[in-house]
């Protein structure tokens, strides 16, 4: 009996200890509060064996990833080249993690984000997330969600997260936006889609429920709010496009809540932005973000801007003059190509009789 428990203990220690010292245990970083957990420089990757452990608390519902540019350089070589941390999947979030309702993953090369259904807040900021995986069949918990600063070119598996409040998408490879993605996202209230590539969007696929827009540095040329009501509209942000108008009484129909729409930085002749800005101010609308506004002067315009009023606007060029001086050296050019010939072919008619 005594050599049967022996050689079962020798067994376990073979099998058991070389596997669980395999692990790697992460800890929180000191000073964060009971219900957070910091965790620095966490490697995960699909199907690895054995799993990663963070030790916290069961207090603990949010969890912030942070990966260290140093630490990552540094270890690139030993890493074999890989990323710390390409994916946020299932397993990653469900059995290391256990759960989080809140989850932030900062400067990490996030890859592929595949989304955990009790998830109720999600920062992604930063990384260089191209895909984010959801399943149609699956109800998602999801009310906060940034994606800012990543690679996404496609919303279309967003169109589940029916739940969103706030939806941050700024600095992507947006170029439009699709019916269906917020078709069923009804509780949405501030959705931002600053520094894309967004040359044209259709306000009527925009959930109603909106509070608060930003495109802010896109390239739309116009923007129509014909047959369109977001009567809940506080805020909407059209800085630093190429519009050369805006109709504000349309505008102020379907958006009556607005107070805030900068629309600086957009090149519109100086009458047009003249106008607008009078309308915008009869509205109690107010045209420029308030910064720095306090000790505003005509100098804080840029040599190729003009100031109306405490905000600057984009010199346009007068197309007209410009035509005329176009034509102008088009004809110069083609008189002294013309006298060349000439002189070329009397030249020729010399040397010949002679």
């Amino acid at each position: 009996m005594a050599y049967n428990a022996s050689a079962f203990l020798l067994l376990f220690c073979v099998i058991v200890i070389p596997l669980s010292s395999g692990v790697h245990v992460y800890q929180c970083s000191p000073g964060t509060e009971e219900t957070l957990c910091v965790v620095n420089n966490l490697a995960y990757s699909p199907g690895q064996d054995p799993l990663p452990q963070v030790n916290h608390s069961d207090t603990v519902n949010r969890i912030h990833l942070r990966c260290s540019r140093y630490y990552y350089y540094s270890n690139w070589n030993s890493r074999s080249g890989k990323d710390l941390l390409s994916v946020y999947d299932v397993v990653l979030h469900s059995n290391v993690l256990r759960s989080p309702r809140s989850a932030t993953v900062i400067n990490c090369h996030l890859h592929t984000l595949v989304m955990p259904h009790d998830l109720e807040v999600g920062d992604f900021f930063n990384n260089y997330v191209s895909e984010v995986k959801t399943d149609p069949t699956q109800s998602y918990n999801l009310r906060y969600l940034d994606l800012s600063h990543n690679n996404l070119y496609d919303l279309g598996n967003l169109s589940v997260l029916v739940n969103l409040q706030t939806l941050k998408l700024d600095g992507n490879e947006l170029e439009e936006i699709k019916p269906e993605t917020f078709a069923r996202m009804t509780n949405l209230s501030i959705l931002s889609l600053g520094y894309n590539s967004i040359v044209k969007i259709d306000l009527k696929v925009l959930p109603k429920s909106l509070t608060g827009l930003s495109l802010v540095r896109n390239s739309m040329t116009e923007i129509d709010f014909t047959s369109v009501s977001f009567v809940s509209m506080r805020e909407l942000d059209l800085e630093s496009n190429r519009l050369t108008g805006l109709d504000v009484a349309s505008m102020m129909r379907a958006c009556p809540s607005l107070q805030l729409l900068p629309i600086e930085y957009n090149p519109m002749p100086k009458d047009v932005a003249q106008r607008i800005v009078k309308e915008l101010t009869r509205h109690n609308v107010t045209y420029y973000n308030e910064g720095d506004k306090a000790s505003y002067s005509d100098s804080s315009c840029d040599s190729d801007e003009y100031s109306v009023v405490r905000a600057c606007f984009l010199e346009t060029k007068n197309k007209g003059s410009g035509s005329v001086l176009k034509a102008f050296v088009l004809i110069l050019v083609g008189i002294v190509l013309f006298g060349v010939f000439g002189l070329s072919a009397r030249w020729i008619w010399y040397e010949m009789r002679y």
